[in-house]
């Protein structure tokens, strides 16, 4: 027959075992849950920084929508590259400039002949 002191040992080893099984269960839970958190963290995260992009985007879209507007020898139904729109505003920037600084306003032709796809050539070479 078991003594006491041989029962409470038994009672304790196996009080300890499921008492470390269920500690180990609850950091392997506690363990996944913070994973699933930290996921869902990094997830909105990129969810905000995607949707600050796609405004910012559009921000920009919407600008150079604007400058091929503004620039007059270019069609409304024109597809243009950002690149060809900004090379076409660059172009008629240093026509307007140069107008400015001619003492006469007589010879009002534009210095660059422009063709699409977007090419760049002097007048003065097809003279």
């Amino acid at each position: 027959m078991a003594t006491a002191l041989e029962r409470s040992t038994r009672k304790n080893t196996c009080y300890n075992r499921c008492s470390s099984q269920h500690l180990e269960d609850t950091r392997e839970e506690h363990r996944a849950s913070k994973a699933h958190t930290h996921k869902d963290s990094r997830q909105t995260q990129r969810n905000a920084a995607n949707a600050r992009e796609r405004a910012r985007m559009r921000v920009l879209s919407k600008a150079f929508t604007r400058l091929k507007t503004s620039l007059p020898w270019v069609p409304a139904d024109t597809k243009l590259s950002k690149l060809d729109t900004l090379r076409l505003a660059s172009s008629y920037i240093c026509h307007l400039r140069q107008l400015l600084q001619e003492e006469r306003l007589d010879s009002f032709s534009h210095p660059v002949t422009l063709t699409w796809p977007f090419m760049m050539s002097s007048r003065s070479e097809d003279s």
